[in-house]
């Protein structure tokens, strides 16, 4: 799954009106009952800290659902042109039916290949993302089998619209679509971001602030800082902070074209990125390089890319 994806929609959605849910402890479940149940952990009800609680399939289907006509989502890139009814819940809808706590205003979406995607209150609010349980009226893996498409797991999130809130410099929000969901996580921002944010020396320095807007937004989602962020791609916070100190102009070229640096990438390309935003964001990962720079570059770059 591509790390940037874009969404076209050609059709309505229809969205049935929210309903005051049951109790969490109708939905949720002490015990696995399936492989095809959802975890969920953290700051919602009935659910204690360190534990892991499930939602089957079917109680996923009880919610109120929306069904949503979609053409050019990057999850079924084999099908660019053909337009695909989604069923599914707002992710708003479902954080109430959960009953996430109060504090509780980031979700994250961990995915079995290691990329995560995180949703603030805002994010939600604006975008309407939805946790989408059927395409064609079919369960997903049901309609994978019928068209031999790349199969995107029991769970993604997909939009009915997208429209990007905000932009720095070359760089414009990008949509959160994550495939073959595991886990879904209650969160705090503060927790969650405040991992990556900047040092306080750093924090009036506005090319670090844009840096790290840009890296909460993308980077996050397949690299980490310890528990936090996604590790799909192998390579920590402070391995790209090392990286980005010791050799900045391939670090800049790495950003724009993984694969001229690592074959075996799978980062998308990322060519919209003019210099200033490269730069914004080699400056920004330079704070959490834990090894001085040094003229031997190249060693550097060596231990960065892996065979």
């Amino acid at each position: 799954m591509a790390p940037v994806k874009l969404i076209v929609v050609f059709a309505a959605r229809l969205a049935l009106p929210p309903v005051n849910p049951p109790s969490t402890g109708h939905f949720l479940l002490p015990k696995r009952g399936a492989a095809s149940d959802l975890e969920i952990v953290g700051m919602a009800a009935d659910i204690a800290p360190g534990t892991v609680r499930y939602i089957s399939y079917d109680r996923l289907a009880s919610l109120p659902q929306t069904t949503v006509t979609v053409t050019g989502d990057d999850n079924f890139r084999e099908l660019p042109q053909q337009k695909l009814t989604v069923t599914g819940v707002y992710l708003d809808v479902l954080e109430s039916s959960l009953g996430a706590l109060p504090g509780s205003n980031l979700l994250t979406a961990l995915c079995s290949d290691g990329y995560r995607a995180t949703y603030t209150g805002d994010y939600v609010k604006m975008h309407r993302p939805i946790l989408a349980l059927k395409i064609d009226g079919l369960p997903v893996k049901a309609w994978v089998a019928q068209t031999h498409n790349d199969d995107p797991g029991t769970y993604f999130i997909t939009h009915a619209d997208f429209t990007p809130s905000f932009s720095v410099l070359s760089f414009s929000e990008i949509p959160k679509i994550p495939a073959k969901i595991i886990r879904l996580e209650f969160g705090t921002t503060r927790q969650v971001y405040g991992a990556i944010a900047p040092h306080q020396g750093d924090a009036s320095n506005p090319e670090v602030i844009d840096g790290f807007r840009i890296a909460q937004q993308h980077c996050y989602r397949c690299h980490n800082m310890g528990s936090y962020g996604g590790t799909k791609a192998g390579r920590s916070w402070h391995t790209l902070g090392n990286y980005a100190a010791s050799s900045p102009s391939t670090f800049e070229r790495y950003l724009r074209n993984p694969k001229s640096i690592d074959p075996k990438s799978a980062m998308s390309p990322n060519p919209q990125l003019d210099e200033s935003t490269a730069k914004v964001l080699q400056t920004y990962f330079q704070t959490f390089a834990t090894m001085p720079t040094h003229p031997q570059s190249s060693r550097r770059i060596s231990a960065f890319i892996k065979p």
